[in-house]
């Protein structure tokens, strides 16, 4: 596909959140998230939805781990161009995120 999302293809969120590209094409990481059951059910029905279209032009994701890793994509440009003047952020020094209450300023 053209548009230059990862369906199908190695890992590009894995590259933008571990600071490393995948060992070998397919290579993916589990992202520790949580979410609403209601934001889950909505996720699912979109998915769902979305492989019903019986359109060949249409570029749809066909799973729902492609369609979570379009929109982390997204938004990771977005924010860059936002915040950080188009370019990815600097590489952090751990390895891991730091887990627990928010960061506050």
């Amino acid at each position: 596909m053209s548009n230059g999302l990862p369906f199908g293809q190695g890992s590009i969120l894995g590259k933008e959140l571990g600071g490393q590209a995948p060992v070998s094409p397919g290579t993916k990481e589990k992202i520790p998230a949580y979410v609403t059951p209601d934001t889950m059910n909505r996720l699912r029905n979109t998915v769902v939805a979305l492989q019903r279209i019986d359109d060949e032009d249409a570029d749809v994701p066909v799973s729902l781990s492609a369609y979570v890793e379009a929109a982390v994509l997204e938004r990771i440009r977005r924010d860059e161009r936002e915040y950080n003047g188009g370019k990815p952020f600097p590489q952090r020094r751990q390895k891991n995120l730091k887990t627990g209450p928010p960061v506050t300023k």
